[in-house]
């Protein structure tokens, strides 16, 4: 019940708040937790230490107190998804309209699949906002009450997390719908076996999706930047295009990944 109260009363804060305001207070709060050298960090550190490679000993804490800065304003743009319009489009801009464009036009299910890069929450309630019904890939909250808080704000735009076990059975459902379905390929997938990219390769082997990478990340005075890939084969995802697409996005913005936990091996 504590940790209810605690996401009730950062929600108020947001709601009520200058957002300047709010990101000076979610960043002095990060650095704090950063300071304090919680385990989260050690795991963030030895990713980017993968993911960076020789010579970026030196590099390395930096770049994650940064991750930490940037999750607390990721966390705050998510909060900003219930009550007023968050601005979604306002001061976005995107790279590869073409290939959402694309994907929206075929009639067929896509499986979307991004990384915890940047501000995700928001790109997927983008992309629910204006298109068809979008399922997630993701672990429920231990505690109901916070799921439900995190079921709201999502369900708002249009994002639902994926029900069911098992998760295959109920993906392949939506997919032959042609709704889409999104999941992070820095973790395994919750509920399934093996990585992430091997179960999107197989579900799109069986159900005729496309396989649309896609990230969004923070820019400068509170803009975004949303970058979509071309759509991927089964084979191709099968062959590390999919992995290499995603790493690609992590080297470049290696201060808003939010790897805070053991990875799939390969991706970093």
């Amino acid at each position: 019940m504590i940790e209810i109260l605690g996401y009730w009363l950062a929600g108020g804060l947001v709601r009520w708040l200058p957002a300047p305001l709010i990101d000076r207070i979610g960043i002095a709060a990060a650095r704090f937790t950063f300071a304090l050298r919680p385990p989260a960090r050690r795991a963030l550190e030895a990713n980017l230490a993968r993911l960076l490679g020789a010579g970026s000993v030196a590099r390395v804490p930096g770049v994650a107190r940064e991750s930490f800065e940037h999750f607390a304003l990721s966390f705050a743009d998510f909060l900003r998804l219930e009550g007023s319009d968050p601005g979604l489009e306002r001061d976005l801009v995107v790279h590869g309209r073409e290939h959402l464009t694309a994907a929206r036009a075929s009639g067929r299910g896509v499986i979307l699949v991004s990384a915890h890069l940047g501000s995700w929450e928001r790109g997927a309630a983008w992309i629910a906002a204006n298109g068809p019904r979008l399922h997630v890939v993701a672990r429920p909250h231990g505690s109901p009450w916070v799921e439900r808080f995190f079921q709201r704000r999502r369900g708002a735009w249009g994002v639902r997390r994926l029900p069911g076990r098992p998760l295959w059975r109920e993906a392949a459902r939506a997919l032959r719908r042609h709704e889409w379905v999104a999941l992070m390929a820095d973790r395994d997938a919750p509920g399934t076996r093996g990585s992430a990219c091997a179960w999107a390769a197989a579900l799109s082997r069986r159900t005729g999706a496309l396989v649309l990478p896609a990230i969004m990340v923070r820019l400068p005075d509170r803009r975004y930047a949303t970058f979509i890939e071309p759509p991927l084969a089964p084979d191709q995802v099968r062959s590390f295009a999919l992995r290499d697409t995603l790493r690609r996005y992590l080297v470049r913005y290696p201060g808003q990944w939010f790897a805070f936990e053991p990875l799939p091996e390969g991706l970093a």
